[in-house]
């Protein structure tokens, strides 16, 4: 009987060794395995944490420790700060950006314009005497977080010496995005007082708003989807002109204006793409286009967070028109939060400005109103105003002014007869300008190949983190 356990405990064993075999093997491999992965993933864990501490200390250092006020006031046009240090034997490097530039989000403007135009010529320069192409580029950007009125038509007003031969046949083309180049149908050609101007789309009738650009892709007038904006979104769109820049062109600056159809809306660019054609005397001129030109400076442009703070703002006003002009109103919309300092008011007058806390497109903010002023302006003079705010803002991000500027003249022909009103082509739109920030940081932290992006944002006795990227 025991002779036959023995027989079967010798059995097992045998099993057991070959199966201890069997197993050994691979076990000694995964542990082999796991010292190399130890290897490799502390330090990285290492690297991780001292990334994650150097972080830890810019917030620190922000908030804390002065850095924000110091980078604020930096004379540098990029303030930044720099650090270099051991977390427990890994090395790492820290920056931090400070970031005060105007957001990239929709704006609730205090007007009912949405879409802002810009324009710009190329070349820009050229000769006396001499025939030239030229390329008109209008860049369409939606500054408004209202889009839900699409873009009907677009005019443009070309320079008063050109002629309705000079638009070259189908050199239009838009590009929307940055993205290609794409065709578009030819404009309308037509022609007021002299002067000409082109009509996409071609059949837009401005007295019945009928045949708009379309949403729809299978009509003519889609234009790639021309009429449908998000926000901050850019379109563009180019066409070419072949002329003879003699005669009255010599030594002269030729400018051009668009006009925009959205929905009841006129948009009026103004005199711009500058074309120089000789050596005029006042190359920045353009004479004949009869404006007034506004632009708007605040100081301080950043604020710090949570701290009262004074802001002057500086309304210039300069007159492009050939004639005496006179300054009826001036109408400033303060951001929301922004209140005026009475009696603040100085430069071209010292009159107390009509004060109205109004709800514009949703949001509430002061309207300062400045009326039966009866200033005069002479051509190519620079008028400014001057006045003052207070605010205190809890929250980084960028806060606009906008001012209206109202002269008494009439609009010429060739902008009436499409609709545009004598105010909305002399009144001087400041758009989002005057603008006072309260800034935000982007700061980058590299240790041992393990890389942390974080921005953040000052809020009242804190700190916002609005991303925390590890790479």
């Amino acid at each position: 009987m025991r002779k036959r356990e023995g027989g079967q405990a010798l059995i097992l064993v045998l099993i057991l060794l070959a199966i201890g075999t069997a197993l050994v093997i691979p076990a000694l491999q995964l542990t082999g395995t796991a010292l190399k992965s130890t290897q490799i993933v502390l330090p990285r864990t290492r690297a991780l944490y001292a990334a994650d501490a150097a972080q830890e200390f810019i917030l620190w250092k922000l908030l804390w420790d002065g850095l924000g006020k110091e980078l604020m006031e930096s004379a540098d046009p990029n303030p930044s700060a720099h650090f270099a240090f051991d977390v427990c034997g890994a090395p790492v490097g820290v920056g931090v950006y400070m970031r005060a530039v105007a957001g990239v989000g929709g704006i609730t403007l205090a007007g009912d314009d949405v879409i802002q135009p810009t324009k710009t010529v190329s070349p820009d320069t050229i000769p006396n005497d001499t025939t030239e192409t030229v390329t008109y580029t209008i860049r369409l950007e939606q500054l408004s977080e209202n889009t839900t009125q699409g873009l009907d038509a677009i005019y443009d007003i070309l320079p008063k010496t050109l002629a309705t031969t000079d638009y070259r046949t189908d050199s239009s083309y838009l590009s929307v995005d940055g993205g290609p180049w794409k065709s578009i149908p030819n404009p309308s050609i037509e022609e007021e007082g002299g002067q000409v101007r082109l009509k996409w789309p071609a059949d837009y009738d401005p007295d019945t708003s009928a045949n708009p650009f379309s949403s729809n892709s299978s009509d003519p007038n889609y234009f790639y989807g021309i009429r449908d904006f998000n926000v901050r979104q850019v379109k563009e769109l180019r066409f070419k002109v072949d002329h003879e820049f003699k005669g009255d062109d010599k030594d002269s600056v030729l400018c051009n204006w668009v006009v925009l159809k959205v929905g009841d809306v006129t948009t009026v660019s103004g005199p711009q793409a500058s074309l120089i054609v000789g050596s005029p005397a006042r190359p920045e001129v353009c004479k004949t286009d009869g404006m007034i030109e506004v632009g708007k400076i605040s100081d301080p442009e950043v604020i710090p967070p949570g701290v009262e703070t004074d802001i002057e703002y500086t309304i210039s006003m300069t007159s492009w028109y050939n004639e005496v002009q006179h300054i009826e109103q001036i109408i400033d919309y303060l951001p929301p939060g922004f209140s005026y300092i009475t009696g603040s008011t100085g430069n071209l007058t010292t009159s107390e400005p009509l004060e109205s806390f109004e709800n514009l497109n949703g949001v509430d903010r002061w309207k300062l109103h400045w009326e039966n002023l009866h200033e005069s302006i002479a051509p190519e003079e620079t008028l400014t105003l001057t006045f003052s705010a207070n605010t205190t803002k809890n929250v980084s991000g960028s806060y606009y002014n906008e001012v209206m500027v109202l002269p008494a003249i009439s609009a010429p022909a060739i902008f009436a007869n499409i609709g545009v009103t004598d105010k909305e082509y002399f009144t001087g739109y400041s758009w989002n300008t005057g603008t006072v920030m309260v800034p935000a940081f982007d700061s980058s932290a590299n240790a041992t190949g393990v890389t942390i992006n974080a921005n953040m944002g000052l809020i009242l006795e804190g700190i916002s983190i609005t991303s925390w990227q590890v790479d």
